[in-house]
Order: structure tokens, then C-alpha cells, then sequence
């Protein structure tokens, strides 16, 4: 067998753009994250690959984590080799633990992850997953946002980072370690909003494409002394826009990464639960 470890980069995702996912490759080259396949010189094929963020980077190690975020092999020995460079590379940016949430787990992962020292058991997902459809019938949307709440599509590529900063400065990165470093771009400039005041952005609310049809809240920011205010009327501004310019079956992820996170969405969603999901942990001593 011909097969290789090759850790994807910048300078050769580009290789790999026919045997892969584009959602996957589109991570590659961002600021912590990475990328391991198994590469089959003869067959020019990709049999099996692991792809991980670090979270928490600037963190001491106690809190600094390395997340799997998608994991496929046909191989075991090749499953087994992704997990340990995958492990190498997890000690060298700093992490303390590692861990995985997965909707499924086929044998080959499976085993090989318990070889690893993940311990795996079912679990309720972090992500709590709502349509537009649902959104659109929350009562709150039928209050009247102040003109000062705009979406990233009224706003110059200045102001946006300039707000990115202030919510950095304010230790609030949402999801996002690497938030300083992504364009305007990256996220859905039409849902996506923003407190704008004497021309300053004091509040965000941040949405990224995730793949078709599904989206995921990354930031939700506003600064005092009318924070609560402000990130309702973003809320509710968002909601609009998004009943406006996507169909009522894509999907929103709200991700319970933080206590106010997990506030927010059970006000929102009162009694509503995550799916169930395979979880794996994995200290590294």
C-alpha cells in the first residue's frame, strides 16, 4: 500500500479539491484549524482524513481545547495513524483535552477512537437546531427595531473590523478564535447585523453560511450601557432578514457554548432539547 500521512496547508488543499468535501477544505489556511489525510499514491484517492479546531488557543492549557470536527476512514491501521499525528499536533498548539461530537460513529472510528482514549457515550448535543420556519412564529419579531440596528451589507469593510476589535477587546469571540482574522466576507451580510452608532459599531450578531441551507450564530455582542436592548433588537432584526431571503426549512444553529448562550436560547425556545449525539473525550496527561 502506498498510503501516506499528508497534513493539508494553504499550498496544497487545492491538490485534494476533487477528492474532497469543499465545505471541509474551506477551514484549511484559517488560524487553528488543520487537516490529516490518508493519501493513496497509486489510486490518487483519500481513504481516510480528520479535520480539528483548537479552541480556547490563547488559554493556558487546562482550557485550551482540540475539537475533531469531522473523522472518516475505510482503514484502521490508517485511522489509527490520523489519531496519533492528530494527538502530536493537538500537544504542540497547547491543548489539555480533546473531544468530538459526532451525529454517528462507524466500527472503524469507533474502535479506534476508544484505542486512542476517547472515552465515547451518547449525549445531548450542544447545538440546538431551529428552522426559519420556526423563528418566524416567535412573537417577538413583530417589535419595531431602532433604525441604528443595520446588517453588515450596510456597512464598510472599516467598521465591521473596528466593531470585531471592540468585541475582541472585551474578550468576546463567540465560536470564533481566529474572529480577528475573517473578512466581512465570511459571513451572511444580509442576516447578519450590527448596533451602529456615531458611525461605531457597539454590537454584532454574526451568522456564517455553514453549508447550504444551514447557518450557525458564531457572535452574539453589544456593549452597555443598552446591551440588552441592543442584542434583542439584532435578534429580531436578524430574524426578519432571514425570513425575508431564505426558505423557511434552512436550518439555524444556536450553539450553547456559554451560560448566556444557554439563557438565550431556553428563553427563546423554552423545553426545546438537542439531538442526541456521540460524544468522546480524551485528557492528554
Amino acid at each position: 500500500m502506498c498510503m501516506e500521512i499528508t497534513e493539508l496547508t494553504d499550498d496544497n488543499a487545492e491538490e485534494f479539491e476533487d477528492l474532497l468535501d469543499d465545505t471541509l477544505l474551506s477551514d484549511i489556511g484559517r488560524e487553528y484549524h488543520g487537516g490529516l489525510v490518508a493519501f493513496d499514491n497509486a489510486a490518487k484517492s483519500i481513504s481516510s482524513a480528520l479535520f480539528w479546531e483548537i479552541k480556547n488557543a490563547e488559554d493556558n492549557k487546562e482550557t485550551t481545547v482540540s475539537e475533531i470536527v469531522e473523522l472518516f476512514s475505510d482503514d484502521p491501521t490508517e485511522c489509527d495513524e490520523l489519531l496519533r499525528v492528530f494527538d502530536e499536533k493537538s500537544i504542540e498548539a497547547g491543548a489539555g483535552e480533546s473531544l468530538f461530537e459526532f451525529d454517528k460513529l462507524d466500527d472503524i472510528c469507533n474502535r479506534s477512537l476508544k484505542k486512542n482514549g476517547f472515552k465515547i457515550k451518547e449525549s445531548e448535543s450542544r447545538d440546538i437546531c431551529v428552522s426559519v420556519g420556526d423563528v418566524a412564529r416567535l412573537a417577538l419579531i413583530k417589535k419595531k427595531t431602532p433604525d441604528y440596528i443595520k446588517s453588515l451589507s450596510q456597512i464598510t469593510e472599516r467598521q465591521f473590523k473596528t466593531g470585531v476589535m471592540t468585541s475582541v477587546m472585551h474578550g468576546r469571540y463567540g465560536l470564533l478564535d481566529d474572529l480577528p482574522f475573517l473578512p466581512m466576507s465570511w459571513f451572511d451580510t444580509e442576516v447578519s447585523s450590527c448596533v451602529v452608532t456615531d458611525d461605531k459599531i457597539n454590537g454584532l450578531l454574526l451568522i456564517h453560511k455553514a453549508k447550504p441551507g444551514v447557518y450557525m450564530v458564531e457572535l452574539l455582542f453589544a456593549l452597555q450601557p443598552d446591551a440588552v436592548i441592543n442584542l434583542l433588537a439584532m435578534i429580531i432584526f436578524s430574524i426578519n432578514a432571514a425570513i425575508k431571503c431564505k426558505s423557511p426549512d434552512d436550518m439555524i444553529i444556536l450553539r450553547r457554548h456559554s451560560k448566556s448562550s444557554e439563557g438565550l436560547v431556553k428563553k427563546l425556545f423554552p423545553g426545546k432539547k438537542g439531538a442526541v449525539i456521540i460524544r468522546g473525550e480524551k485528557i492528554y496527561e
